[in-house]
């Protein structure tokens, strides 16, 4: 080794010196790049899975509060479900809105002239089930039987309303024909929730 350093020039052992001192430095670079590289890696990495963790355990945290939630939903929902028309079939549901409006014309005086079903309208997990009556009765009658049917315990909703008055000279009487909505369970679904 001594004889090839000696056979050397010195100017060429300092282009020799110069060599291994920039490839020294392009190596040192290289490396500390690559760490750079993979320190940001990691630590992308790590505060990645630091946030899905603290959602994971703020989800853990609320699932107490999260029962309490659920459990005065479905209450309300048990409440809700009251109202809802009992029958397991449409022309059963809708005889049920019938006899219910019967009831109210009767207490009022009022004489239903026209009592009709009409299709059933889907709402997913509900079926809307309207009635449609026609009589005749004073205005003082037609509110209260407005009335009565916003008040219902069932949920009945009034989608359509036409009122004619009779006599324009003396607009007492009027002329009604009320589509009244009901909802009710689509039949099946108490099935399904005792197969999960």
């Amino acid at each position: 080794m001594m004889n090839i350093l000696s056979r050397i020039s010195p100017r060429e052992k300092n282009v020799l010196l110069t060599g291994g001192v920039v490839l020294f430095l392009i190596l040192a670079y290289q490396l500390i790049t690559w760490y750079s590289d993979i320190r940001t890696t990691t630590d992308d990495y790590v505060g990645t899975k630091r946030k899905h963790l603290e959602i994971q355990m703020t989800m853990i945290s609320e699932k107490k509060s999260m029962q309490k939630e659920l459990e005065i939903v479905n209450s309300d929902l048990k409440e809700l479900d009251k109202g809802l028309l009992s029958g397991n079939k449409p022309p059963v549901a809708a005889a049920e809105i019938l006899k219910v409006l019967k009831k109210m014309t009767s207490s009022l005086d009022i004489d239903i002239n026209l009592e009709r079903t009409q299709a059933t309208i889907d709402y997913g997990l509900y079926l809307g089930i309207p009635v449609e009556i026609a009589f005749t009765a004073p205005t003082a009658k037609l509110k209260d039987l407005l009335y009565e049917i916003k008040t219902s315990p069932l949920h009945l909703t009034i989608s359509e309303i036409k009122v004619r008055v009779r006599n324009i000279n003396n607009p007492v009487d009027v002329n009604v024909n009320l589509i009244v909505k009901g909802l009710m369970k689509k039949s099946g679904l108490d099935k399904d929730k005792k197969d999960i």
